[in-house]
């Protein structure tokens, strides 16, 4: 009945599910997030999303829908691969990039200490990364501007996922090469500083994130088609595609006069 409770235990696939069916079920039913992955918990359990994919495209079909509570350990990571941690900090690094320069910094100093899951520095990290995320959802929550932010590297990510039918890479690997061509992009366009561009390549390097379709043995797709595709993303209105890019590091702009051919010459640049 209406009275229903689902907790959602789990990576970000089955928190997106779960909210999906507790949106759906009755008109809506309460629900609780219990992430268990690094990504979910940065990322898919603080906001309201939840959706399932199309083979159109990434979270096509959805609903807002908040949790009534999320509740995060951290000791759940422990029984992760290394894989794993490192799709989940590349969130936390979008969060550094796009508007948390001090977390980046953090991130940089620790990145040692965060792989091997060091539970003071982690739980500090994943506690600053979700008061970040909960503050711009708090002042846009259903996306009509600010929250698309947080979409920093996903358009070229999504794009990415849904051309190799989300399988041939992780959605945190398919963001860290959607970051790298989101910032390539920036400085094509003046907006950033090389030097900016290089710092944040570095530290996705660092903790084994890819940066170049190269690095995930698919080089072979053509900058075209994931262009294509781009336009198939949600956030796209008009015919013009909502681009996240950003100025300098900590900061972030919208921006959706880009011109096919540079979105064009960024993806090329970032293939190997």
């Amino acid at each position: 009945d209406r009275q229903s409770l689902l907790v959602a235990l789990g990576g970000g696939v089955i928190g997106d599910l779960s909210g999906f069916a507790a949106a759906t079920f009755m008109r809506g039913i309460n629900w609780v997030q219990v992430p268990t992955t690094l990504l979910a918990q940065v990322d898919a359990s603080v906001g309201g999303k939840t959706a399932i994919n199309h083979p159109k495209g990434k979270n096509l079909i959805g609903a807002f829908h908040q949790p009534k509570l999320v509740v995060i350990d951290s000791n759940t990571l422990k029984t992760l691969p290394l894989r794993e941690i490192r799709c989940g900090l590349v969130e936390i690094i979008k969060h550094g990039v796009i508007m948390d320069l001090p977390l980046l910094e953090q991130i940089e100093q620790y990145q040692t200490e965060l792989l091997n899951l060091e539970t003071e520095v982690l739980t500090d990290v994943i506690a600053q990364s979700c008061r970040d995320k909960a503050w711009v959802v708090k002042n846009d929550e259903k996306e009509a501007d600010l929250r698309s932010t947080l979409n920093y590297g996903h358009t070229f990510g999504h794009a990415l996922e849904t051309l190799t039918d989300y399988h041939q890479c992780q959605h945190g690997e398919a963001v860290s090469v959607g970051m790298n061509c989101a910032a390539q992009l920036s400085v094509n366009l003046g907006l950033l500083d090389q030097q900016d561009l290089q710092r944040q390549n570095q530290l996705l390097q660092a903790v084994g994130l890819p940066i170049c379709l190269a690095d995930l043995q698919l080089d072979g797709i053509s900058a075209t088609d994931l262009l294509r595709t781009m336009y198939l993303d949600k956030k796209a209105s008009s015919d013009r595609l909502k681009l996240i890019l950003t100025p300098a590091l900590g900061q972030v702009v919208i921006r959706q006069d880009v011109p096919d051919d540079e979105i064009l010459k960024a993806i090329e640049m970032c293939k190997s």
